[in-house]
C-alpha cells in the first residue's frame, strides 16, 4: 500500500479540469463530425468566393460555426451545472480556450463579433 503524506498540488499553468474537457470536446467532435464538415466546406466556399459571393458565403459559414457553438455550449453548461460557482468560472474558461485551440474556427467568430462590436466581452 502506498502512504501519500502530502495533498495533492494543481501544477500552475496547467488546466485543472484539463482531462474532462478534453474528453467533452473529443465528443463533441465525433457527434458532430457532420457538422464539423460542413462548416470546413463553408470555410472553403468562402475563401473561393469572388466579391460579389463572399458576404453571403461568410454569414453560411457563421451561421454554421454559431450552430457549433450552440451545441458546445450546451455540453459545457449541462456539465458547469453540478459545480460551484467559484469552479464554474475557472471550468467555463477553460473550457472556452481549449476549444477554441483544439476548433479555431470558434476563434474566428468571437474575434468577428469583437469586430462588430468592440465593447463585447466574447
Amino acid at each position: 500500500m502506498r502512504r501519500r503524506y502530502h495533498a495533492p498540488v494543481r501544477i500552475p499553468g496547467r488546466p485543472r479540469f484539463g482531462d474532462v474537457i478534453r474528453r467533452q470536446l473529443e465528443l463533441f467532435e465525433a457527434e458532430s463530425a457532420d457538422l464539423l464538415a460542413r462548416i470546413g466546406e463553408a470555410k472553403r466556399a468562402y475563401d473561393r468566393a469572388g466579391a460579389d459571393d463572399s458576404e453571403e458565403a461568410y454569414g453560411d459559414y457563421m451561421d454554421l460555426v454559431e450552430e457549433a457553438e450552440d451545441e458546445l455550449l450546451d455540453l459545457r453548461d449541462r456539465y458547469a451545472e453540478t459545480m460551484a460557482a467559484r469552479d464554474r468560472r475557472a471550468y467555463e474558461r477553460e473550457f472556452w480556450r481549449a476549444a477554441e485551440k483544439r476548433l479555431p474556427t470558434l476563434q474566428g467568430r468571437r474575434l468577428y463579433l469583437r469586430a462588430v462590436d468592440p465593447d463585447s466581452t466574447t
